[in-house]
């Protein structure tokens, strides 16, 4: 198939598109993957797939184009949702994960969350449910780096009260 990104001609095979793919995990399933090719038995966000076939960057192209690019090198694309996508389950994806948050109010009466097993992960809010929800954001942004990156999901830190004279 012969398509033209960002003034470049690529021709690209299907057979191409699967040894790009061939040892390399799948994104994370979340939010902003809405749409998966299914190469192998692993479900790939489109995305993903062109963007290792072409080198280029992910924001250097739409979904759409993705799309149309996989379904026309005779891939099935799935929606997330659909049945495909829950009978499909990536390399390393777990349902779900508790991490511990702690929150606290700044100077400016914002409240800060944050994660103390993910180094620098933190987020804000205008009350403690925007922070609660802006945290769980970062968290979900940070483990689907350090998947992107091969590293090892830190494990979530034991959270204990301790009680201290202070008189």
């Amino acid at each position: 198939m012969e398509f033209t990104i960002r003034g470049r001609r690529y021709s690209i095979a299907r057979e191409h598109i699967i040894e790009s793919v061939k040892g390399i995990n799948p994104d994370p399933t979340d939010d902003r993957n809405k749409h998966f090719a299914e190469i192998d038995g692993q479900l790939y966000p489109i995305k993903q797939v062109v963007h290792l076939a072409t080198g280029l960057p992910k924001i250097a192209f739409t979904a759409q184009y993705a799309y149309r690019i996989l379904q026309g090198l005779g891939f099935e694309v799935h929606s997330l949702g659909d049945d495909a996508s829950r009978r499909v389950t990536p390399v390393g994806e777990q349902d779900s994960l508790k991490f511990a948050i702690t929150l606290e109010e700044d100077e400016d009466g914002f409240i800060v969350a944050s994660c103390p097993s993910l180094p620098g992960c933190h987020s804000q809010g205008r009350t403690r449910e925007e922070a609660i929800a802006n945290i769980r954001e970062a968290i979900r942004g940070y483990i689907a780096s350090i998947r992107k990156h091969g590293e090892p999901i830190p494990k979530p830190t034991e959270v204990r009260e301790v009680e201290v004279p202070v008189s």
